[in-house]
């Protein structure tokens, strides 16, 4: 098993810092989801997911991180 950052857009997978593959075997395995948060948050990496990856490619899960640059509020009025 793998815990990877996965670009919700283009499905692509965090090899390093500013590097991104299609290949799930080939990226960042962070070993622990808060680990993958952490650094999605220190980098500021929007857009993505935890992706935890499987040999058994049938049993991968895709879990949604909530942005990290929210949409600004306005006030009403």
């Amino acid at each position: 098993m793998k815990i990877l950052l996965q670009h919700v857009r283009t499905q692509l997978y965090l090899q390093s810092p500013g590097k991104w593959t299609a290949n799930p075997f080939e990226a960042l395995d962070f070993q622990h989801s808060q680990t993958a948060i952490d650094f999605a948050r220190e980098h500021r990496i929007d857009g993505v997911q935890i992706a935890v990856t499987f040999v058994d490619r049938q049993f991968d899960e895709v879990v949604a991180l909530p942005p990290i640059h929210p949409p600004s509020v306005r006030p009403l009025g």
